[in-house]
Order: structure tokens, then C-alpha cells, then sequence
């Protein structure tokens, strides 16, 4: 009989069936100008680096990628997509790449694009064979471009093909072989993989678990169905779960909770062959897009608890994770407890937010007919922490030090232009995605009370149900100015201000061509310090019948009512709440010119200010009170950007009843006013001129 292997080599031994696939081809994928963007070669390097640097790469079967064949991909991808992707970066598209590149959400291409998608979805594909054949016992796939926003027909979120879904269908329809009925999917990427979930929605045989930050439906990819309330349908009913945070700051003790009283009990009851995890690494501390806070020992541990499943087959593929170094170490972490090495967890605030748990209790209602497991009692008197404050929300992510030395992928965020938004009212249970029928504004149950925790309780509930500031503009101080020139917004434009010449007149003053009559500018002419574009799920509406600047004809509003089925482009400009008040003042026609000297008189005090922002950052939108009667009156708040709030201003609801009604006209734009809005839209690489001009017909063509 053969002698047992000694300790160190069975340790060996086991360390080598874990594996690990790196292949520099991946890199070559990259932005076509060599400009900076948070999906760069370097995420993989950095980790490769890292894994050698600390001896772990040795230790691991390294593999090689593998291109993954057409029919494979086809399982989840149409023909024509992939036809595309595979040739975009042939000469055939040299002249057109980018072009087509901006009628995607959030993608780019070059020359090595084709060869990295290709390879990025082989190499899934390749490790997750040798887990459910056993020849691993686990596996890394360091693969890029990313995987999980890819739909069937459409490439978005920096991702061309979905990675982990094409290795999924492979092992359950390809490979019957090798014994793969069931898989459990669990995604940690900060965001919802979107194109994940839609690939197994009715596939019982793919429990799809995915924690993201939601926002209210405005992170992206801002998309209603990253709500709790999406559970699957038909036969896969019950088997698709979100956990959709409201807020950033989410970390350790959070995902430990979803964990314990989620996950981990409806993976036991669907007892997994194999596991395959959408590895992103952007809810880490330090990551400049994801705005949370898990350590490289909170994703030890939560990869720990996922051993016990599925006799420890696991496989990881990476997703996002935009901070080179938080990157870096999060899968050193995970590497090392696939190797079986030990590690102590310990967190300085192991308390979950309140809003956590809240959100754990729904998901668990919405799921327990599905899953009787769930429908046990929860741990109460729970030590929880409240909300974070906005103004820790909207402070860099990346701006508190770690224990593991997080530093920050310089200029990452600026150069992300094309990520949509949205906004919602959703209620504090998270309940079924439904807008008030009257107000985006909440409603509370008194008719005129005071709304509560409002810091200077200047805001109040009309009767109406209408969240209203109330206070008079007269009441507020003059030291307002210096105060707001300090902190910055987005200022989301969908009118004639998507053209850049004609948004800088209300800063700078002046008017740009077509205007009839100049602006007054911004006390700060200081031009905007970013611009990008999103698109935003709200209908974009022709209202009113004349304006002084642009004459006869209506002139754009947003119905501040959400409606996914809507899409209205919006240019963003990054400019302080000062200018963002002089920019209000101006669309509400509320500065005037001192007759006496031709000095120009603005408001002595702000209608945003950083009160209001905070309260708007829960409850989405502020009807002005004091200027109800004004076009421009109510400012809605559509989610967060770099850390920073987006808002933009529009018509009242009140408003888009009487348009209904026909109390208010519905007008098509002037020829000078839409040929505005066309020169923002083309200028701005949204559309074409052709584009531009059906999306402003259709827009002024339809009824309410």
C-alpha cells in the first residue's frame, strides 16, 4: 500500500487543482484613442501582478484562454450579435467602429475587441469544463471585456458577450456528460447583471442571485427589473433573486447579511452542482464607480460561505472592479480561500444598515411561497445603522483609506459618458415599482403636515399629497453663495440646453444663435467642469405656446412621472449649486434688470439648497412653493453620478394633468427651438441629424 502524501505535499496537491486563467490577448482590448476609461487592460494586469508578487499564481494550475467556438455562444447571444462582435475589429469597420460603438450603452471597440470577447467567453467556458469535470476543484478566470450587462441582440455596460451565461448553457445543454443539472449564479458586481437575469428568467435549472446598489432604479443600468419584485417566471418562477440596495456605503456586515438570510439558505434547498460566480469586484472600498465598501476579507468571507455548497466547485469569473488596487487585493483574498488558506475576518463596523434589513425582509415575503425557507422568523433587536448621510454618499468613494492601501484609478469616472439613469418613487418597502398616480413626490398620510427629519423643516406635504418647499425666497440668508459655490452637481438638460453654446449663455450671459433675447448668466461664469450623456426613462413633451427667447411654439419638459418604456436623452454638466440656482432663477424668469443703473437683480437667496438636495437624495423630487406657478417649479433628483447628485428641473404634475386635459396646449417646437435640441443632440455624438430630428418629431407628435 502506498504511504500517505505528506502534510505539505497533500497541501500541494491540492492547491494545484485550483485553477487559474490569465492570457495577455485580453488586453488587448482598449479604448480606440488610448484615452483613459475604468474598463482598461491594466485591471487585469494589476491582478496578475498581484498574484505573483504574493506567490499564488505558483501555486495554481495557470491556464491559457481558449476562443470559444460561434454554436456555444449562440445559446445566448443571436447571430447577428455575434456576427458583429466578431468583426468590429476587422478593416471592414475601421471608418464606422466608434460610430456604432456610440449606439451601444456604455462601449467602445478597437482592433483587439473581437479577439477579447471571443476569448473572455472561451475561457469561461474552458474553466468551468474542468470544475464540473473535476480536473479543478475551482477556477479564476481573470477574463475581460466583462460579461454580465450583455443581452441577447445587444452589447452594454462595457460588456460584448455574456461570459458567464454562455458557460452556463454550455454545461447544462453541451455537456450533459458531465452531470450539470442545476447551477446556482451569484453575482456581487455592485451593479444588476441585467443581461443575466433575462437569459434564465424561465429556466429552473439556474438560480440567478445577484446584490447590487438599485437607488431607487437609479444606478445604473437603471432598469426597473433589478427590483426585489423580479423573481423569474413560468417554470423559472422563484429562481431569479435581487437583493437591490437603496443607497451606496453598503458593505461587510450588509452582504453577510444577504448572505446568511438569503442565499445561503435557498442554495441549501437547491442544493447546486456547481456554482458560478460573477465576480465583480466595484462594490469594493476604494472603487471610483460602485460607492461601497466591502474589504478583501468581507469577500473571503463571502466566498467562504459559499464552499459548503455544491462540494466546493466553484468558479469565479471576473466582472467589474475599477480600482486598480482594491481590485488587486479582493481576488488575492478570494484566491486564497480557494487555495484552503486560513484567514481571520474581522470588521471595525459589523452592523448592517437599517435599510439592509428592510430589504432582506422583502425579498424574503416576496420569496417564501417560493421558498418555505425563508419564511422562518428573523433575528430581532438587531444593533443597526441608519442611512448614510447624502453628504457621505456624494464624498468620493475612494476618498477613506483601507487597511489594504486602496488608491484610486485616476480620471476613471470622467471618462464614463454614456450611463443611463433613471428615477422612481418607489415606496420604503421597495413595493412593486408603482409611481404615485398624482405626484413623483411622496405622499405621507396627513394632508398638511410637516414631513419629519427634514433638517430645517422648510419642506411640508401639500394637500395634494405634493412634496413643496415652503418657505418664502426672502427667508433664507445672503451668505448662501459662497456656501453653494462649493459643492457640485449634474445638471441634467433634455431642451435646447443639450447644445452647449446655448447652456453656457446662462452662465456666461449672452445669447447664442436662434435666441430672440440674451441671458443674464450666472454670478460664477466658471464654465462646467465635466459633461456626459445618459439617457433617462421619462417622456419628453412640447408644452405651452410661445416663449420670449424662441417665439412661436411649445418648448421641452420631462414628465417627471418614470416610464420605462420612455427614453429622453439628457446632456449632463458638472457645475455648483450656486450656478445651478442662477440656472433656475433664469428658466423661471425670476431675474430682473434694475431699471435706475442696468444692473442685473438676482434672488437674494437659493431655492436648492443643501437641505433641500438631501431631502430630494429619499424623496426624488421638490415642488417649489414659492414659485408653484412658474414653468420650471419642480426639481427632480435622477440618482447619483461620480458621487455626486444629478438634478434636473421640469413642470409640475399638476402641469402634465392639465396637458391631458387640454387646459394646457401640447405645441410642436419652433423650427428655431428644435433646430437647437438637433445641434445639442448631433454635436453631442447621441444621433444623427436624421436621428435627432425623428426623436424631436416623435416626441412633439404624440398625446399624453
Amino acid at each position: 500500500m502506498a504511504a500517505a502524501p505528506a502534510p505539505a505535499a497533500a497541501a500541494a496537491s491540492r492547491a494545484a487543482r485550483v485553477g487559474l486563467l490569465y492570457d495577455e490577448r485580453m488586453c488587448a482590448h482598449a479604448t480606440p484613442d488610448g484615452e483613459e476609461h475604468p474598463e482598461n487592460p491594466e485591471r487585469l494586469r494589476a491582478i496578475w501582478r498581484k498574484l505573483n508578487a504574493e506567490g499564488v499564481a505558483s501555486r495554481c494550475v495557470v491556464l491559457k484562454a481558449k476562443e470559444a467556438e460561434d454554436k456555444y455562444i449562440a445559446s445566448v447571444h443571436s447571430n447577428n450579435h455575434i456576427k458583429l462582435m466578431k468583426e468590429i475589429s476587422s478593416k471592414k469597420y475601421d471608418s464606422s467602429r466608434n460610430k456604432i460603438a456610440r449606439k451601444y450603452n456604455s462601449i467602445y471597440f478597437n482592433k483587439g475587441s473581437s479577439e477579447s470577447a471571443v476569448l473572455a467567453a472561451g475561457s469561461v467556458i474552458e474553466v468551468a469544463e474542468k470544475v464540473a469535470a473535476g480536473e479543478l476543484c475551482s477556477a479564476i478566470a481573470l477574463v475581460r471585456p466583462p460579461g454580465h450587462h450583455a443581452e441577447h441582440d445587444e452589447a452594454m455596460g462595457f460588456c460584448l458577450f455574456n461570459n458567464v451565461a454562455v458557460a452556463a448553457n454550455y454545461l447544462l445543454n453541451d455537456r450533459p456528460d458531465l452531470g450539470i443539472k442545476k447551477i446556482l449564479i451569484v453575482d456581487w458586481d455592485v451593479h444588476h447583471g441585467n443581461g443575466t437575469q433575462k437569459m434564465f428568467y424561465n429556466d429552473p435549472r439556474v438560480l440567478f442571485f445577484s446584490v447590487h446598489r438599485f437607488d431607487y432604479g437609479s444606478f445604473y443600468p437603471a432598469e426597473g427589473d433589478a427590483s426585489h419584485c423580479f423573481i423569474g417566471e413560468e417554470a423559472g418562477k422563484g429562481y431569479n433573486i435581487n437583493v437591490p440596495w437603496e443607497h451606496g456605503k453598503c458593505g461587510d456586515a450588509d452582504y453577510v447579511a444577504a448572505w446568511d438570510h438569503i442565499l445561503l439558505p435557498v442554495a441549501e434547498a437547491f442544493d447546486p452542482d456547481i456554482i458560478l460566480v460573477s465576480a465583480g469586484f466595484d462594490a469594493a472600498l476604494g472603487d471610483p464607480l460602485g460607492g461601497c465598501c466591502i474589504t478583501p476579507n468581507g469577500y473571503a468571507l463571502l466566498l467562504t460561505k459559499l464552499l459548503g455548497f455544491a462540494k466546493g466547485r466553484i468558479v469565479m469569473a471576473l466582472e467589474g472592479g475599477y480600482n486598480l488596487r482594491s481590485i488587486a487585493n479582493s481576488v488575492f483574498a478570494c484566491a486564497k480561500v480557494l487555495l484552503g488558506d486560513k484567514f481571520t475576518f474581522s470588521s471595525p463596523e459589523m452592523q448592517p444598515f437599517e435599510s439592509t434589513w428592510r430589504i432582506i425582509q422583502a425579498v424574503r415575503n416576496e420569496l417564501k411561497t417560493c421558498w418555505p425557507v425563508l419564511s422562518s422568523k428573523l433575528p430581532e433587536n438587531l444593533s443597526l445603522r441608519v442611512k448614510p448621510l447624502p453628504s457621505e454618499l456624494y464624498a468620493s468613494s475612494d476618498s477613506e483609506p483601507d487597511g489594504e492601501d486602496v488608491d484610486e484609478l485616476s480620471g476613471a469616472v470622467s471618462s464614463v459618458n454614456v450611463i443611463q439613469f433613471a428615477d422612481d418613487a418607489i415606496s420604503d418597502h421597495l413595493s412593486k415599482m408603482k409611481l404615485d398616480e398624482e405626484n413623483l413626490a411622496v405622499k405621507t398620510a396627513s394632508s398638511c403636515s410637516t414631513v419629519e427629519h427634514h433638517p430645517t423643516d422648510l419642506v411640508e406635504v401639500d394637500k395634494d399629497g405634493s412634496v413643496v418647499l415652503s418657505k418664502r425666497i426672502s427667508d433664507f440668508s445672503l451668505a448662501w453663495r459662497s456656501d453653494l459655490s462649493r459643492t457640485h452637481v449634474w445638471y441634467a438638460s433634455f431642451g435646447s440646453n443639450m447644445w452647449k453654446p446655448r447652456f453656457l449663455c446662462y452662465i456666461q450671459g449672452g445669447k447664442a444663435d436662434g435666441m430672440s433675447i440674451p441671458c443674464c448668466g450666472s454670478r460664477d461664469t466658471s464654465p462646467p467642469r465635466g459633461t456626459m450623456w445618459k439617457t433617462v426613462p421619462h417622456r419628453l413633451l412640447f408644452g405651452r405656446s410661445s416663449t420670449p427667447c424662441w417665439g412661436t411654439g411649445g418648448v421641452a419638459f420631462l414628465n417627471p412621472e418614470i416610464n420605462y418604456n420612455e427614453k429622453s436623452y439628457v446632456c449632463m454638466y458638472k457645475i455648483t449649486l450656486e450656478q445651478f440656482n442662477d440656472i433656475l432663477f433664469q428658466e423661471n424668469r425670476l431675474v430682473l434688470e434694475d431699471g435706475k443703473n442696468g444692473n442685473v437683480v438676482y434672488p437674494d437667496s437659493p431655492l436648492i439648497g443643501l437641505s433641500e438636495v438631501e431631502f430630494m437624495s429619499t424623496n426624488k423630487a421638490i415642488h417649489l412653493e414659492p414659485i408653484k406657478d412658474s414653468w420650471y417649479s419642480n426639481v427632480l433628483y435622477l440618482g447619483d453620478e461620480d458621487e455626486l447628485p444629478t438634478l434636473t428641473m421640469t413642470c409640475p404634475s399638476s402641469d402634465i394633468e392639465r396637458y391631458k386635459s387640454g387646459e394646457l396646449p401640447l405645441s410642436p417646437p419652433s423650427k428655431t427651438y428644435a433646430a437647437t435640441l438637433i445641434k445639442g443632440l448631433v454635436e453631442g455624438e447621441q444621433l444623427d441629424a436624421d436621428g435627432a430630428a425623428n426623436y424631436i418629431n416623435a416626441a412633439a407628435a404624440r398625446g399624453l
